[in-house]
C-alpha cells in the first residue's frame, strides 16, 4: 500500500482484501510500520483486520499498529525540533522504538500465517468428515437391489436346498432326485417356484439388515474408524436380527411355497389366507426362535469377515475400488465360514416352518425337539443335510449381493469405508 493513498483508497482496500485473511493482516501491519509521517491506520482497516482474525493474530497486528504509530511519533517530534532550530539530527531513536515495530511485525505475520493455517485445516478435517445426510437412504437402496439379484441368480439352488430339509427320514432325497423331482413338475418355472416371495422378503431384509449395521457401527463403537472386530460382530448381529424379525411371515409363505407339491397354493396371497384360516397367525412365526438365534452367528460372522476383507484389499489398492471377482470372492468366503456356524439351527427352522400344511398333524414341538429328534434318527450328520448344497447356494449368492450392493455404492459415491 502506498504512503500516498487516501482514506477512501484504503477502505476500499480493506473491504476487498478482507476475504483474504494473512495477506490483509500483513498488508496493514506493513501499511502501519511504513507510514512515516501520515496517519495511523484508519478505523475500518483496524476494525476490519480485527474482525478477520483470531484473538491471538488480531493482537498481534494491532500490537504492530501501535508501535508503527510510537516511532512516527517520534520521528515527527525529531523533525520538529529541526524546524525550530532543536538540532536534533544527532539524536538517535530509541531502540525500542526502531526493533520493537519490526519485531511486532514479525509476530504478527506468523499469527495471521497460524490462523490461516489452523481455518485451512478445520475446513479440510469438516469436509473428510461430513456425514452424507442421504447415506442410508443410499444403502437402503443398494442393499435391496443386491438381495433381489442375489437372490434370483440363486433361486433354483434355494429350493433344492429347501426340499433335502424337509426329508426328516434317514435317507432323504439326493440331489440328483430333488432335481428330477423339480424337473417333473413340467417348466423352468418349477425351479423358481416361491422366488417372487423370496424377493419380497430378501430385499427389504438386506436392505434393511445393512443399513442398520451402518448405524450400529455408530453405536457400539466410539470411533467408527477404529472398530474392533467384536464391535462390528455386535453390530452385524444386531442388524441382521432385527431385520429378520421384521419380515421373518414372509420366510415361512416362501418355504411354503417352495416346499409344497403344486397346487397346493395359488400365489403369495393364496398362501397367507389359507394359513391364517387354517392354521393361525401364529403358523406366520413357527421356528422364530432357531431363526434369531441363527441370524445371530451367521449375520455377525458373515458382515465381520467381509468388512475386514474389504478394508485389507483397499489398502492393498490403495484406497480405490478393488476388481469386482475379489469383492465377489471376498462375500463367498465371509458367508460359506458364517452358514456352518448357523447351519443346524437353519434346518430347524425349516422343519418348523414346514409342518403342519393343510392342517396335517404337528411333528414337533419346538426347536430342542427338532434338535433332539433329528439327532436321535439321523445322527449328527442329519443336522447339516443339504448343507453342501446350501454352501453351493449361500456362497455364490452372498458373493453377488456383496458385489451388487458394492457396486450400487460406488454409484451413488457413499464412501467405501464407511
Amino acid at each position: 500500500m502506498e504512503h500516498g493513498a487516501g482514506p477512501g483508497t484504503q477502505e476500499e482496500a480493506s473491504t476487498s482484501g478482507a476475504a483474504q485473511q494473512p495477506l490483509f493482516s500483513w498488508n496493514v501491519a506493513r501499511w502501519a510500520l511504513g507510514a512515516r509521517g501520515t496517519q495511523q491506520p484508519p478505523p475500518a482497516v483496524a476494525s476490519a483486520a480485527a474482525a478477520s482474525l483470531s484473538p491471538h493474530a488480531a493482537g498481534q497486528v494491532s500490537a504492530a499498529a501501535e508501535a508503527a504509530a510510537a516511532l512516527t511519533a517520534w520521528e515527527e517530534a525529531k523533525a520538529s525540533r529541526r524546524g525550530y532550530g532543536g538540532g536534533g539530527g544527532g539524536v538517535a531513536a530509541p531502540a525500542s522504538l526502531v526493533q520493537q515495530p519490526q519485531q511486532q511485525l514479525a509476530d504478527a505475520q506468523f499469527a495471521a500465517a497460524d490462523d490461516f493455517d489452523e481455518e485451512e485445516f478445520e475446513e479440510e478435517e469438516e469436509e473428510e468428515g461430513e456425514w452424507d445426510t442421504y447415506r442410508p437412504l443410499k444403502l437402503l437402496l443398494a442393499g435391496g437391489v443386491a438381495g433381489a439379484v442375489s437372490r434370483t441368480a440363486t433361486a433354483p439352488i434355494d429350493r433344492l436346498k429347501m426340499l433335502l430339509q424337509i426329508q426328516d427320514c434317514s435317507r432323504g432325497l439326493t440331489i440328483q432326485e430333488g432335481i428330477r423331482k423339480m424337473t417333473a413338475e413340467g417348466s423352468v418355472r418349477s425351479f423358481f417356484k416361491g422366488n417372487g416371495t423370496n424377493v419380497v422378503k430378501i430385499a427389504p431384509e438386506t436392505a434393511i439388515k445393512l443399513t442398520l449395521n451402518d448405524a450400529l457401527k455408530q453405536v457400539v463403537a466410539s470411533d467408527p474408524d477404529e472398530i474392533t472386530p467384536m464391535q462390528r460382530m455386535t453390530a452385524g448381529a444386531l442388524a441382521g436380527a432385527c431385520a429378520q424379525s421384521t419380515i421373518y411371515p414372509f420366510e415361512l409363505v416362501r418355504t411354503r411355497l417352495a416346499v409344497c407339491p403344486s397346487g397346493t397354493y395359488r400365489g403369495i396371497a393364496d398362501c397367507v389366507r389359507k394359513v391364517l384360516a387354517q392354521e393361525g397367525w401364529r403358523a406366520f412365526y413357527r421356528g422364530m426362535v432357531p431363526s434369531m438365534l441363527g441370524i445371530l452367528p451367521y449375520a455377525g460372522v458373515d458382515i465381520t469377515i467381509f468388512e475386514l476383507l474389504k478394508e485389507r484389499l483397499l489398502d492393498e489398492y490403495e484406497g480405490t475400488n478393488p476388481p469386482a471377482h475379489m469383492i465377489l470372492a471376498a462375500g463367498m468366503c465371509s458367508s460359506s465360514i458364517a452358514q456352518f456356524a448357523a447351519y443346524p439351527l437353519a434346518l430347524t427352522r425349516t422343519r418348523l416352518q414346514a409342518q403342519g400344511i393343510g392342517g396335517r398333524p404337528i411333528k414337533y414341538r419346538g426347536m430342542m425337539d427338532v434338535l433332539r429328534k433329528t439327532v436321535a434318527n439321523e445322527g449328527v450328520r442329519g443336522l447339516y443335510k443339504g448343507s453342501l448344497t446350501n454352501l453351493a447356494k449361500v456362497a455364490p449368492a452372498a458373493g453377488i449381493s456383496w458385489l451388487v450392493f458394492e457396486q450400487a455404492k460406488q454409484l451413488m459415491s457413499v464412501d467405501p469405508r464407511r
